[in-house]
């Protein structure tokens, strides 16, 4: 991580670094739970407002959840 990034952006992608950590250390990672992990680090850090990246990001994955369940997908 370079240290030119912004608080907010250094502060939350702790946050799920700590998350992914405690996960692994749990034994649920897997190279795809990693993907994932770098994936939402990169987009973030790249982010000109990394707490708008986030919501965003929620948003995105709220959206997918509710089609899934209105679909009969996800419970």
């Amino acid at each position: 991580m370079n240290a030119t990034l912004a608080p907010a952006a250094d502060r939350i992608i702790g946050q799920i670094r700590a998350h992914q950590a405690a996960a692994t250390a749990a034994g649920l990672g897997s190279t795809n739970w990693d993907a994932i992990h770098d994936l939402l680090v990169r987009l973030i850090s790249e982010a000109p407002d990394p707490q708008l990246r986030v919501r965003e990001i929620a948003e995105l994955l709220t959206d997918h959840a509710r089609s899934a369940r209105s679909a009969g997908g996800v419970r």
